[in-house]
This record gives structure tokens, C-alpha cells and sequence, in this order.
């Protein structure tokens, strides 16, 4: 899994440089977008366009560690639906189990950033009214769950992840018990695919990834996540890793929401633009240190 995600940094911070250079080539076309028939998110293009390349990437790296987890969690539900797995737990719990463990299975310093971002996302959204956000909504995100996930980031390595699970206030008693419950969550999800691990390094060819057309306010998360190959990445992992009986799609696709979900009828992962551009507003809307001190002068 290390040599798999090798690549993500320079993909991501590729990405993010593409997309700034093609504001820089163009700022009146993307203000002329922002401005256009109103939109979801009508200044989203001004806003991004704004930033400085230092500034953008902040932004990608909270949105690709949102977007990683959530294509985990996703994939979860697709594992579970595709190889009938027995859960003998709530089925959010075990997909965020699995989400948490595969990102700290790459053991690299780049994924441990992408989830603890994906852990701020996470509690802002927790603690925030986001109404739009219909996955998070659906997927009931409380603090519980994420201090669930906090304490399997501490159980796998409490000097990467200790300092920051104690800064989103895990509760103390809990400490003690996460390298058991690390254990427990990563023996439980080994225990029940390990009749369907691959044993090859190549891909099955089961999973194919699709990028359907962005509506124009939507294309710069669009441009983003399909440079970045984000979905190719997760995708590529569990094409080799697992054994599936069926094809199955990953698609970034318009919604018309924000959201994210896996489809058992068309057995595809389908990743919303919206999600994206909501995260990316999300981080957008939390005021930076220079504003904090601003107010408290």
C-alpha cells in the first residue's frame, strides 16, 4: 500500500497547481462564471481564484483528506454489499472503521495529513449546522463517531496522533484503551475479507473509474479531483487487494446535492462534484489565524 500511494503528494500538489495556473491564465472567465445564472455556489471559481498557490494547496489538502475518507467509507459499503460480508455492528461503524485503517495502513506522513484533516472536516461538521452537506446529514456524523476514529489514529501510532486527538478533546479515559481497540477494529475487518484478499500486486480489472462532465460552476473541483486521481488511487487499491465477483464503477458524477454513496443496483461508488465544492466552501468559511487575531485586538 506504501509504494501505492507514493505518488499522492506530487499528484495532489500538481493538481492544485494546475488549477491556480488556469486562473492565473483566465481570472475574467472565472469571475465571469462566478457571476453567471445563479449557482450552488455562485463565487466558488472567484474565491479559488483568489487564493495563492501556497493558499490553494492548504485548501486541496483538506479537501483530498475529506475526499479520501469518504471514498473509504464508500468503497466500505461496496465491500460489504459485494462480498456479503457478515457485520455484527452498525454498518456506518464498520465502514468508518475500515476508512480509518486503510488510510493508517499506508503508514506515510503525507496519508497521516490527509486524515487528520479528514478528522477536522469531520468534527467542524459535527459542530456546525451545514445543511447542505446531505452525505454528512445522512451519515449522521456525531462526535462520537469521530472520537471512535480519534482513538484508532492514537492506537496506531500515539506519537503521530496523540497531541491532535487531545486538541479535538478525546476524552482521557479513552486513551488507554486504543491500541486495543486499533487491534480489534483491524483484526475484525482482516478476519472477514481474508477469503476474498487477492494475492497479486496488479489490479483484477473489476473496477473501472469514470469522470462524467462538470456543470461549469462545478469544474474547478472536477478539474481538481480528476488531476489529483484520487478516485484512481482507491480505486486501484481495492481492484488488488480484493477478489470482487462483479465489476464495479467508481463515478464522479453531478448530483444536484452534496453527497456521496454506493449504489447496489448499478454497483457504482458515486462521488458528487457538489461534495467537493462543499468542502472546499466548508474550509473556505473558517477564519484563518491573521482573522482570529484581527478580532481579538
Amino acid at each position: 500500500m506504501i509504494e501505492r500511494f507514493a505518488l499522492l503528494p506530487t499528484l495532489l500538489f500538481g493538481a492544485a497547481a494546475s488549477l491556480w495556473l488556469s486562473f492565473a491564465a483566465a481570472p475574467a472567465v472565472a469571475n465571469a462564471q462566478a457571476s453567471d445564472t445563479p449557482q450552488t455556489y455562485p463565487t466558488l471559481s472567484a474565491k479559488l481564484a483568489a487564493l495563492s498557490p501556497e493558499q490553494l494547496e492548504e485548501l486541496f489538502v483538506f479537501v483530498a483528506g475529506n475526499t479520501l475518507f469518504t471514498l473509504y467509507h464508500e468503497s466500505g459499503h461496496m465491500l460489504i454489499s459485494e462480498l456479503e460480508l457478515p457485520v455484527l455492528a452498525q454498518e456506518e461503524d464498520a465502514v468508518d472503521n475500515l476508512a480509518t485503517v486503510s488510510m493508517l495502513g499506508a503508514d506515510t506522513d503525507d496519508m497521516d495529513l490527509y486524515l487528520t484533516q479528514a478528522m477536522i472536516g469531520w468534527f467542524l461538521i459535527a459542530e456546525e449546522n451545514y445543511d447542505d452537506l446531505v452525505f454528512y446529514d445522512e451519515h449522521d456524523l456525531d462526535q462520537q463517531r469521530g472520537y471512535k476514529m480519534l482513538c484508532l489514529m492514537v492506537g496506531a501510532d500515539e506519537d503521530a496522533f496523540l497531541d491532535f486527538a487531545r486538541d479535538l478533546d478525546l476524552p482521557e479515559e479513552r486513551i488507554e484503551s486504543c491500541a486495543f481497540d486499533y487491534e480489534q477494529a483491524s483484526a475484525s475487518w482482516e478476519s472477514v475479507t481474508d477469503p476474498y484478499l487477492r494475492d497479486s500486486d496488479t489490479p483484477g480489472g473489476k473496477i473501472k473509474v469514470v469522470h462524467d462532465p462538470a456543470s461549469r460552476d462545478m469544474g474547478p473541483m472536477a478539474l481538481f479531483l480528476k488531476e489529483s486521481g484520487l478516485m484512481e488511487l482507491v480505486a486501484k487499491e481495492f481492484d488488488t487487494f480484493y477478489d470482487l465477483p462483479r465489476s464495479v464503477t467508481f463515478r464522479a458524477a453531478a448530483c444536484g446535492e452534496e453527497n456521496a454513496f454506493w449504489d447496489p443496483d448499478k454497483r457504482e461508488v458515486i462521488l458528487c462534484h457538489e461534495l467537493l465544492a462543499g468542502l472546499a466552501e466548508i474550509y473556505l468559511s473558517v477564519p484563518d489565524e491573521d482573522e482570529n487575531a484581527q478580532k481579538a485586538d
